[in-house]
């Protein structure tokens, strides 16, 4: 299909409800929970990096949200971690499991997640997705995905699958915890993460310890910091919505869930960079999925030279320079980083597919090269090829 085309919805569905764990389809049950908390992570970071980059000069908005994109990032890899540690395979890329924004989680229209600026209303529904199992009474409690009234509840769910089952392998004499995918796991020693929060899974301790973590920080918590000096996303989204003073909010006028293809002939110059928008975040997508595949040599650089650059050194100031081009089509609105899923053509390296891209994007604007754009060339000719792994 091609990228100019309106990409389908992903077909991907969450569970519909509590599953019986001890039944002949356990492990199949439990396989589909993981993949969409991988997915309730991944649907939230577009979101979130859309509106603080929208946001003009406020600081501590941006870095606030950041903070909270950053933790999603250690989600997804814990939560891939779980999944790959009892057999599964962590999927992100392609036409199953890509989010395509407006969309209600998962598809079901009950919280509206939309590629929108930092506005308060928009930092409300925000704390809306990130409600907590025991919802403040000022709280407003809206149910988003099917049969689960939060996404606490479906952590919790999730959380008794995972003891019940390995209690089940242990008593059969079965292995549930798959040795040969340590190396295939995000963890600190190969550069995912900063600390020692990145763990591997090697059996039901760590897996508890791993989801407790993402419950305990966000996604399932009582709405309480557990520690002093740590807010959970929904006390820091509550935060940006209700401290006007603190956080005032001023955005770019950015055209909301943006769909590249859409600007092809109205702003072509524009149309140019989100292409390859797309395809460094779709690049990025495969990166993470190839990592929990691969446990050669190369780890170590595929999180330096790809995860870590395509995030910070190519995604984010192609995004950051967008917001600030007023649409030719429609100068009262700007541009913004889309993040659609790219179509790579195939029989064609997608690494060779990615630098053309990058240079029909900076051919439109040559000199942001030395200023907005600085280093983005070289951080792409610094990426592995991941179709040579």
């Amino acid at each position: 299909m091609s990228p100019q085309q309106s990409l389908k919805r992903p077909i991907y569905r969450a569970p519909t409800g509590l599953p019986d764990w001890e039944g002949e389809d356990g492990l199949e049950k439990l396989h589909e929970h993981l993949q969409t908390a991988v997915l309730i992570e991944l649907h939230t970071i577009p979101l979130y990096l859309f509106a603080a980059y929208s946001i003009k000069d406020s600081p501590l908005s941006i870095y606030k949200i950041i903070s909270v994109v950053k933790q999603e990032m250690l989600h997804l890899g814990l939560s891939g971690n779980v999944l790959r540690a009892v057999g599964g395979t962590p999927r992100l890329y392609g036409e199953t499991y890509t989010p395509i924004y407006p969309v209600g989680i998962f598809y079901e229209e009950r919280v509206k997640m939309e590629l929108k600026p930092a506005t308060r209303s928009n930092v409300a529904t925000f704390a809306d997705l990130e409600a907590p199992l025991e919802v403040p009474k000022f709280g407003v409690f809206r149910g988003i995905l099917p049969e689960y009234h939060s996404i606490g509840e479906f952590y919790q769910a999730l959380l008794a699958g995972l003891k019940i089952i390995s209690d089940k392998y242990d008593a059969e004499g079965r292995v549930l915890f798959q040795p040969d995918s340590e190396g295939q796991q995000f963890h600190t020693a190969d550069g995912s993460w900063y600390d020692d929060a990145m763990i591997r899974i090697t059996d039901l301790k760590s897996a508890v310890d791993a989801l407790t973590l993402v419950i305990e920080q966000g996604e399932g918590s009582t709405g309480v910091s557990v520690k002093d000096t740590i807010q959970t996303h929904y006390e820091v989204f509550s935060e940006l919505r209700d401290d006007e003073e603190k956080h005032p909010l001023d955005c770019y006028p950015v055209v909301e869930n943006p769909e590249t293809y859409k600007f092809e002939n109205s702003d072509p110059k524009i149309h140019k960079v989100m292409l390859f928008s797309d395809a460094v975040y779709s690049y990025l997508l495969m990166t993470l999925e190839k990592l929990w595949r691969y446990d050669g040599i190369q780890r170590g650089r595929l999180v330096t030279n790809n995860v870590m650059n395509l995030m910070l050194a190519i995604l984010k100031p192609v995004a950051l320079f967008l917001v600030t081009l007023p649409l030719e089509s429609d100068p009262t609105k700007h541009a913004a980083a889309p993040y659609n899923r790219h179509d790579f053509r195939t029989g064609t390296s997608t690494f060779a597919q990615l630098k053309e891209l990058m240079n029909a994007a900076i051919a439109q604007y040559p000199g942001a090269t030395e200023g907005p754009l600085r280093g983005v060339q070289q951080a792409v000719d610094n990426l592995i090829d991941i179709d040579t792994l």
